[in-house]
C-alpha cells in the first residue's frame, strides 16, 4: 500500500528517529555502565541505600529503548499499523518510566548523599579492620580525597592512597576530605542520570507523536482503500 507523501514523510522521519533513539539506548547502557563500574567501591558504605540501583536501571532502560526502537525501525518501513501502535504503546509506558525514574533520581539523591557520607564516617572511624582500610583506600584513590575532613584525620600515618599519582617520594596529598568528595560525586551523578532520562524521554516523546500520526495515517488509508 502507497503512503501519500505526508505519510511517506512521517514513516522515514520516524525511521531516521528509531535509529537516533538506538543510539540514546546504547548511550544508557554505557553512561549506567561506567557510572556502575566508578561508584560500585561505595555500595558497602551505607546499608540505607542502593547506589547502585540507578545505573543499574539505567543499562535496563537503555537496553528495553534499543529494542523498541528497533521494532519502530520495522514497523514504519513495513509500514504495519499494528507494529507501528505496539511501538506507540510501548515508547509511551517507555517515557513514563523514565520521567519517574528522574523524579525518583532528584528526589532521594539528598538522602542517599547524607546517608554515604555518614557511612564513610563510620568507616573511617573503624579503620582499624582490614576490609574497612582496603575499602578506605580504594574510595580515596577513586575520589582523589583523603581523610574524613581532610588529611589531618589521618595524623603522620598518611596512607599512600591520600597521594596524588607520580608525587611519589615527596607525596602530594590530596587536598579534599573524602565526605565533601563523595557528597560532590552523588550529586553529580544524580544530576546527570536525572537529566539525560528527562532528555531522552523528550526526544522519545516527538517519536510517539509521529508514531500516531502514522499509525492513524496508515489505518485511514487501508480504511479508504477497503
Amino acid at each position: 500500500m502507497a503512503l501519500n507523501c505526508g505519510l511517506s514523510t512521517i514513516k522515514y522521519v520516524l525511521f531516521v528517529f528509531n535509529l537516533l533513539c538506538s543510539l540514546c539506548g546504547i548511550a544508557l547502557v554505557v553512561i549506567g555502565g561506567v557510572s556502575l563500574a566508578k561508584i560500585a567501591d561505595l555500595q558497602d558504605i551505607s546499608d540505607e541505600h542502593s547506589i547502585v540501583a540507578p545505573s543499574i536501571l539505567f543499562i535496563v532502560l537503555g537496553s528495553v529503548v534499543f529494542v523498541i526502537a528497533f521494532f519502530g525501525c520495522c514497523g514504519a518501513i513495513r509500514e504495519s499499523y499494528c507494529m507501528t501502535s505496539t511501538y506507540g504503546f510501548f515508547l509511551m509506558v517507555l517515557i513514563i518510566a523514565q520521567i519517574v525514574v528522574a523524579a525518583l533520581v532528584f528526589i532521594y539523591v539528598g538522602d542517599a548523599k547524607a546517608a554515604f557520607k555518614k557511612g564513610f564516617a563510620r568507616l573511617f572511624d573503624e579503620r582499624d579492620r582490614p576490609q574497612n582500610a582496603e575499602l578506605i583506600d580504594t574510595i580515596q584513590a577513586n575520589l582523589e580525597c583523603c581523610g574524613k575532613s581532610s588529611s589531618k584525620d589521618w595524623g603522620s600515618n598518611i596512607p599512600q592512597s591520600c597521594c596524588r599519582p607520580g608525587t611519589a617520594p615527596d607525596c602530594e596529598v590530596y587536598s579534599q576530605g573524602c565526605q565533601v568528595r563523595i557528597g560532590e560525586f552523588i550529586d553529580t551523578a544524580g544530576d546527570v542520570l536525572g537529566w539525560v532520562s528527562l532528555g531522552v524521554a523528550a526526544v522519545e516523546l516527538v517519536g510517539l507523536i509521529a508514531a500516531c500520526c502514522l499509525a492513524n495515517g496508515i489505518r485511514n488509508q487501508a480504511r479508504r482503500y477497503a
